[in-house]
């Protein structure tokens, strides 16, 4: 199976920076890890009730519905805990806020070259 093409990652933009995630950019970087918790959570209960829709024909209940919309809530706030973060980290220091970026857009092209799809 081929997919795609992808443009490789560069080593520089993988290279953990250790220093700046336990330091000055922590807080933007616990929230950036916070917010695709709360993605992931969401979308795999999406999944799920799509999943039982598909192969079942089961519609949500009302409590998956009101559950899946705490998720999304949650989410939500995740995201804007995460952009007040990053606009901190911006604010207070702009080249620790390119190199959180530049790791974060490398972690997720990595991934995103590595995914498994059936």
């Amino acid at each position: 199976m081929t997919g795609p093409a992808v443009t490789p990652v560069s080593q520089q933009a993988l290279d953990r920076p250790d220093e700046l995630l336990a330091g000055i950019g922590s807080s933007a970087w616990q929230a950036y890890n916070a917010m695709e918790t709360t993605k992931r959570r969401h979308f795999d209960f999406l999944e799920v009730l799509d999943n039982k829709k598909k192969n079942y024909n089961i519609d949500p209940t009302e409590n998956d519905k009101r559950l899946l919309e705490c998720l999304l809530q949650d989410h939500d706030e995740q995201v804007k805990r995460f952009t007040k973060a990053s606009l901190a980290l911006k604010d207070s220091d702009i080249n620790a806020h390119t190199a959180l970026f530049e790791y974060i857009g490398g972690i997720n092209h990595a991934s995103e070259e590595h995914r498994v799809t059936h």
